[in-house]
């Protein structure tokens, strides 16, 4: 009853809305390893504890949200992000002390995240601004992988919520599994994680006329891979303006720079994805731009492969009080 109300309340308006020239910025960051200092029975973190490998103290861990913290600001010189979507991040305590005990705390985020089975214990979650973005549901999507020879990986976070402009907008937050056993002998299993965000866009599509969806995350492939060509069905953003309103449109695959370094080659396995009504210039929600976050605090030089690399935390288990081996990625949205 209460959210028919709100739907209502919605319609009535929006014969009076019109587009406010305002904008606001959408972030993601792969913080990697943002775990506690606690040893959680239950998952394969053991390494993160301060008798563990990393001998992972408190002092470290609040390094460790400072530093997470300060990315988070860089990424709009005018106000904190609206949105910021993160994978590996252990647990609430976490994304607790991130938003109400670090530097985000002026910012007033809120968060959501999922719960999943991952062996060591690492999710995604979505920070959100109320003034920007007020949530209506959200729900963790289940990535079986029994057919490709089982395992675990990170459940899917789907988000719906209203913007300011009251347009609605459903966000994905992706964690998709690794290649760690080869590109080729993985590939199914991120094809397989495609296909489940692919399913719920077309549940939306059938009762939205015009969907606005963002998708984000490290989905361990680069644009042009199989799983978002033929798993999500994602076209090339070179064809993105013209499509219908439910086409999903990748948005990485034609900037300068790349996320993620591996043996001294460059990819971007960290990536956004649109609906192309966010192309289409036919409403007020719209993409305005794209890019990798190469700030200069954030890479190091690269002493075996030459050029930089992403700043870690750790070099092996020598801890040198970086950020991430992932560099962030944002959009600008105008509302």
């Amino acid at each position: 009853m209460i959210r028919f109300f709100l739907f209502l309340t919605v319609c009535l308006l929006l014969p009076s809305i019109s587009c406010s020239q305002q904008s606001m910025t959408v972030m993601f960051y792969n913080t990697e390893n943002l775990f506690d200092t606690d040893d959680d029975p239950l998952k394969d973190d053991d390494a993160f504890t301060p008798n563990g490998d990393y001998r992972w103290t408190r002092p470290r861990y609040w390094n460790k949200l400072d530093a997470i913290s300060k990315v988070i600001v860089a990424a709009d010189e005018d106000m904190a992000p609206a949105l910021v979507g993160l994978c590996e991040v252990e647990n609430e305590t976490v994304l607790t002390d991130l938003t109400s005990r670090s530097a985000l705390r002026q910012a007033g985020y809120r968060f959501v995240m999922t719960d999943s089975p991952d062996r060591r214990g690492i999710d995604v979650a979505l920070l959100y601004r109320r003034s920007f973005f007020r949530i209506l549901e959200h729900e963790s999507l289940r990535v079986n992988l029994a057919a490709y020879g089982g395992g675990a990986t990170r459940d899917i976070l789907h988000v719906t919520g209203i913007l300011e402009n009251l347009d609605t907008l459903d966000v994905y937050v992706c964690h998709w599994p690794s290649r760690s056993g080869g590109t080729e002998e993985t590939e199914p299993r991120r094809i397989c994680a495609a296909k489940v965000v692919r399913a719920s866009v077309d549940s939306i599509l059938s009762v939205r006329r015009k969907p606005y969806v963002i998708l984000m995350g490290d989905l361990n492939d680069d644009p042009d891979a199989v799983a978002l060509r033929e798993g999500l069905k994602a076209r090339p953003f070179s064809q993105g303006s013209g499509l219908a309103d439910g086409e999903l449109v990748t948005v990485m695959d034609k900037l300068e720079g790349h996320s993620y370094k591996y043996q001294g080659e460059w990819d971007t396995y960290d990536q956004f994805v649109v609906s192309a009504s966010m192309l289409n210039g036919l409403g007020c929600t719209e993409l305005l731009g794209a890019e990798v976050m190469n700030l200069p605090f954030l890479l190091a030089d690269d002493d075996n492969y030459g050029g930089v690399k992403p700043f870690r935390t750790y070099n092996g288990r020598r801890y040198q009080g970086g950020y991430s081996d992932h560099l962030p990625v944002k959009i600008r949205i105008g509302l």
